[in-house]
C-alpha cells in the first residue's frame, strides 16, 4: 500500500470519528489514533473495524459498524451484503439496531448507490459507502457547502401544514446515498433537510429538500 493511501486512511478516519461522535456514538476508544496504527492495520496486524454504541439508548439504531474494504469490492458487493445480513454468520448485523458504514479505496460507483437502496428497501439495513479520499476533510466544512440540518420526523406534519405543502413530492429533491451530504447525514428516503443559504437581500434564508431514492 502506498504512503498516499495510508495518509488518506489516517486522515479520513479522524473525520469519520468526528461524524460518528456528532451522531451520538461513544467514540472515546477510537479517538487516540496514530499514523503508525494505520500502517499496522494495513498489513493485517490489527483490525480497521470500528464498533460503536450510541449514548442515547432510546434511539432505534443504537450501534454502528465501520468496515474497511481495502481491496476492490465492486465485483463482490452482493456477496458482501449477503454475509452482513445472514443471521447464521457470526459477523452479521441486525438491521433493526445497527447501521453500517463501509470505507473504500475505490470510487463509489452506481452499483454502491443501488446496493445501499436495495438493502434499505428489502432489509431496512442502513448502509453507507464512502471512498476514503472524500472524508479526508468533512464535506460539510467546504466553504461552498451551506449548513444542512435534518428535520426531525415528528416535525414534518407541522412544517408542511405551516408552509401549505400538500405532499413531500412538492419539495425539491436530494438523492439518497448519491449526494455526499445526504450520505454523511445518513438520510433515508422521506427525510427532510433544511439548508440555510446566504442571501444578498435577506441575510440568510432556508430552503427544504426531501430525500428521494
Amino acid at each position: 500500500m502506498s504512503y498516499e493511501d495510508l495518509d488518506v486512511l489516517y486522515r479520513s478516519r479522524i473525520t469519520l470519528i468526528k461524524i460518528l461522535k456528532e451522531n451520538g456514538y461513544e467514540t472515546k476508544d477510537y479517538e487516540r489514533f496514530s499514523p503508525w496504527e494505520t500502517e499496522a492495520m494495513a498489513i493485517g496486524q490489527t483490525s480497521f473495524q470500528i464498533d460503536v454504541t450510541k449514548t442515547n439508548p432510546d434511539d432505534p439504531i443504537t450501534k454502528c459498524r465501520v468496515v474497511y474494504s481495502l481491496q476492490k469490492l465492486k465485483q463482490k458487493i452482493y456477496g458482501f451484503l449477503s454475509a452482513l445480513t445472514n443471521t447464521e454468520d457470526p459477523n452479521s448485523v441486525d438491521p433493526l439496531t445497527t447501521e453500517v458504514i463501509v470505507i473504500l479505496l475505490e470510487d463509489v460507483a452506481d452499483v454502491f448507490h443501488k446496493a445501499a437502496l436495495d438493502e434499505w428497501l428489502k432489509n431496512k439495513l442502513r448502509i453507507r459507502f464512502f471512498k476514503a479520499h472524500t472524508l479526508v476533510y468533512d464535506p460539510r466544512d467546504h466553504t461552498l457547502v451551506p449548513p444542512h440540518e435534518k428535520l426531525p420526523s415528528e416535525e414534518h406534519a407541522e412544517f408542511m401544514k405551516q408552509n401549505y405543502i400538500r405532499s413531500k413530492a412538492n419539495l425539491p429533491m436530494i438523492r439518497f446515498h448519491e449526494d455526499i451530504i445526504a450520505r454523511v447525514l445518513g438520510l433515508l428516503p422521506g427525510d427532510i433537510i433544511k439548508i440555510t443559504r446566504p442571501s444578498p437581500s435577506a441575510g440568510l434564508y432556508d430552503i427544504y429538500r426531501v430525500c428521494v431514492p
